[in-house]
């Protein structure tokens, strides 16, 4: 929060996005007047200038520029990509094939009551609540950004030409990079598409490993570790009060979320145990039991702002680019997963040219796993998505 004109102002979601959407209204104004301008400069003869900044339907807009296309070319221009990104096509069915059938099983568990409602609304609708704003934004940057980014490297290791890279918005809140591929990539093999296709979201996954790998290092970061709630009946209420920093448990000195974890995961229930605290610059040292079953005193701690927020975008980062990438594994147009089920007989084929029973389980597979069928299991992925939503919110 802030202080302005002697007021506290809460910074809450509701906040952040009448800002965002403040801000949003002036660009889509400005947006649409110089779109007017260029079509009357269009109707008296003069050339029309392309537009940076596409809006669709009020709500979501396109940048495109050309930023990055130098950078892509040169990490594209390593032909070693090409053999990476065959490898990653059944690296990614196997991926695709578990999320599929976590999909139907999560959508089945759902209509059935076992799973709740708030499962399957809309990421979107999650933050603010579940997901803190920043964090969440950050995480959808890097995930969107860096999926994009690796679809475009893969792609021009193949010399497919990109268009433009550009900014996606959403009410003027940034969601992450893009890549245009051009209209080459459709005219591809399928192979070739589905090689492309792969990079994406197993760029996700990548990122998913990294920001869970990251996070026990920040936790060892040194920092005060501070109460930040007391339970109602429980040993610490009216013994421990909301901002003591804990200076150490049971003569342990707790200097990091590491070191706190550590000091209380083996006490015990109706253990006695002795904290010193830090309140008023004052160092106290307090005994006290812990429950009889759960073995706890009923606080809850926390790092310093920054480590926590630290932590709070590592762990975001790495559920929603999980998320994203599985999302994007499912074999429905025009999503990832299809494109790279797709080029599955033609992968078996080219294994070995010539082969006789490859190309025997080739042209199996094509039979099963083709367009047309893929065009079905799309309709029928996108028909569970959309009834799951419009049932969450019922």
């Amino acid at each position: 929060m802030k202080i302005l004109s002697g007021e506290i102002v809460e910074i809450t979601s509701t906040n952040i996005l009448i800002a965002f959407l403040i801000i949003w209204s002036i660009i889509y104004i400005m947006n649409t007047t110089k779109k007017q301008q260029l079509e009357k400069k269009s109707d008296n003869g003069e050339n029309e200038t392309p537009m940076g900044l596409k809006i669709y339907y009020g709500l979501f807009g396109i940048l495109r520029t050309s930023a990055g296309l130098k950078i892509i070319d040169k990490v594209g221009k390593y032909k070693f990509w090409r053999k990476l990104s065959l490898w990653l096509i059944p690296l990614c069915m196997i991926i695709s094939i578990l999320t599929l059938y976590m999909f139907i099983t999560s959508t089945i568990n759902l209509f059935s009551g076992t799973v709740p409602k708030e499962t399957s609304k809309p990421v979107i609708f999650l933050f603010g609540n579940l997901i803190p704003w920043i964090p969440g934004i950050v995480a959808l940057i890097i995930g969107i950004t860096l999926h994009e980014l690796a679809h475009g490297i893969v792609a021009r290791a193949y010399n497919l030409k990109i268009k433009s890279t550009g900014l996606l918005l959403g009410l003027g809140i940034p969601l992450g990079a893009f890549v245009e591929l051009s209209d080459e990539f459709k005219e591809t093999n399928n192979k070739i598409r589905g090689a492309v296709a792969s990079a994406g979201p197993i760029a996700n996954v990548i990122i998913f490993f990294i920001a869970i790998f990251a996070m026990p290092f920040v936790m060892n970061i040194d920092s005060p570790i501070t109460i930040s709630n007391v339970l109602e009946d429980y040993p610490a209420q009216g013994v421990l009060l909301k901002g003591d920093v804990i200076y150490s448990i049971n003569d342990h000195k707790i200097n990091s979320l590491t070191s706190f974890q550590n000091a209380v995961k083996d006490i015990k229930p109706n253990e006695k145990i002795k904290i010193t605290i830090l309140r008023n610059n004052e160092l106290k040292t307090i005994t006290t039991l812990t429950t009889t079953k759960e073995g706890l005193i009923g606080i809850n701690a926390e790092a310093s702002a920054s480590i926590s927020f630290i932590l709070q975008t590592l762990y975001w980062t790495s559920m929603l680019n999980l998320m994203l990438g599985f999302f994007n594994l499912l074999p429905a147009l025009p999503l990832d997963g299809f494109y790279i089920w797709n080029a599955l007989p033609e992968l078996i084929r080219d294994l070995k040219k010539g082969n006789k029973i490859l190309n025997k389980i080739s042209t199996i597979t094509e039979h099963l796993i083709n367009e047309r069928s893929l065009t079905s299991i799309s309709l029928m992925v996108w028909g569970l998505i959309f009834v799951s939503m419009a049932y969450s919110f019922m």
